[in-house]
């Protein structure tokens, strides 16, 4: 929602600052948007300051109020500290009323260009917040700076879901084509994606880091571009053109995507030095950030439910070390979910197995028991036909070695040395053989 700031009384809905309405008694008009007013008002239940949102009336001299309706109903199903929450929604002496947090501004208010070790937070913030809303299949449509809430302690939120659809089946048209210069070209045509979302947070980053919007029809390298090398790194560049290119196919598929992708690619100056000043009073935590990036990236494929003893980054009991500090001497006998444990590499176990298939050790002899809920397998021994789960190094069964790597479509490289799957953007050592990956890259 593109809200003009107004400093006067407002001449639309006939409100005034001081009035009650029902529980809220309002302080400021804060603005007027495409279909709502905005004001800054008391709750004078919680004793909290709050922003309403309320509809206009149209020129047909009833309240659009269809557009708040939608977001009510979105924004209800979409908790996360990243999406601008949703206090209360009522219909209040004929208004219907949407109380979100009152912001202290927007990403509009801040000047272009941006540090990138300011605007790595907020975006940072924005692009989790999407990756909840497109995992709930919600296509925002809108994202534009004047949409992401500053608040304090750090946070910033996206808001404002008026224009959002919901994914059900085939795509559909919208009537509202979102802020002009945010848009998509599929989008301005009626077809938004997820993808659609993507671009437009690129839109945002060149801008903010070039003091340069890019405009149709988006021919690569746009205006400043040598200013964005120069601010940040070929990676990262290369991160950026990726959203920014014209054919959505080509594009980050959705805003995890996206969120993986600009975690790998943030310039070493940002991750491992002080980030200049912080952003309200807090310095982000880029360790705890490229740690949840790598879990929403892997932490389902690979099991990665244990941590690290000494650098305490995630890992699964299938690694014969770990993959960030190449540590080598973890017991899982404790935290494994399995029935039993080998004696020998203190990995998991299930009772019929009769060798361990991390290291080769002795095994327990078979007997009648619940299965383990939860496992999964992913393969079949090429002799005796039994059950492997991903990344065994020997046959449970038949005491067979595994040559074959276990491939893993998600991971963009592999070890060169035994050819396993891995992810150098993350990862210092080889998690299956325990190599240094800058040695034998």
């Amino acid at each position: 929602m593109n809200v003009k700031n107004s400093q006067t009384e407002s001449t639309h809905l006939g409100l005034r600052s001081g009035q009650r309405l029902g529980k809220y008694q309002l302080i400021k008009h804060l603005g007027t948007g495409g279909s709502c007013e905005v004001w800054k008002a008391r709750d004078s239940v919680e004793d909290i300051d709050v922003a309403l949102k309320i509809p206009l009336i149209g020129v047909n001299g009833k309240r659009d109020n269809m557009q708040l309706f939608r977001e009510i109903r979105l924004v209800s199903q979409l908790r996360h500290p990243s999406i601008l929450r949703t206090k209360n929604a009522d219909i209040i002496d004929g208004h219907l009323v949407l109380a979100t947090e009152v912001s202290m501004g927007t990403l509009d208010d801040r000047s272009r260009p941006m540090a990138p070790s300011r605007l790595f937070p907020i975006m940072i913030q924005v692009l989790d917040g999407l990756a909840h809303a497109h995992a709930h299949k919600v296509v925002h449509c809108d994202v534009s700076p004047t949409n992401i809430f500053l608040l304090p302690q750090g946070r910033a939120a996206l808001g404002d879901f008026g224009i959002s659809l919901r994914i059900q089946g085939r795509m559909t048209t919208i009537d509202d084509f979102g802020t002009p210069g945010y848009v998509a070209p599929e989008q301005a045509y009626g077809r938004p994606t997820y993808s659609s979302d993507c671009f437009a947070v690129g839109l945002i980053f060149y801008e903010y880091i070039t003091g340069v919007l890019p405009r149709w029809p988006f021919n690569w390298p746009f205006k400043g571009y040598q200013r964005l090398r120069d601010k940040t790194s070929q990676t990262f560049v290369q991160f950026l053109k990726r959203a920014l290119t014209l054919d959505p196919d080509k594009r980050y598929t959705h805003a995890n995507d996206m969120l993986c992708a600009f975690m790998e690619a943030i310039p070493q100056k940002f991750q491992a030095s002080p980030l200049g000043r912080p952003v309200n009073g807090t310095r982000p935590d880029w360790v705890k950030m490229r740690r949840e990036a790598f879990q929403r990236k892997y932490g389902q494929i690979l099991n990665t439910h244990h941590v690290c003893k000494h650098c305490k980054e995630p890992m699964s009991e299938a690694m014969l070390a770990c993959p960030w500090c190449g540590a080598a001497d973890h017991r899982f006998d404790q935290t494994t979910q399995f029935d039993y444990y080998c004696d020998r590499c203190h990995r998991g176990m299930l009772p019929e197995w009769k060798f361990c298939p991390w290291c080769y050790g002795p095994g327990y002899e078979p007997f009648k028991s619940e299965p383990v809920t939860g496992l999964r397998f992913h393969g079949h021994c090429e002799h005796c036909h039994g059950k492997l789960m991903r990344f065994m190094r020997y046959c449970p069964h038949c005491q067979r070695k595994i040559v074959q790597p276990w491939p893993l479509r998600s991971m963009p490289e592999v070890c060169g040395h035994c050819e396993g799957p891995v992810d150098s953007h993350f990862w210092r050592f080889c998690p299956w053989c325990e190599k240094d990956l800058v040695q034998h890259s």
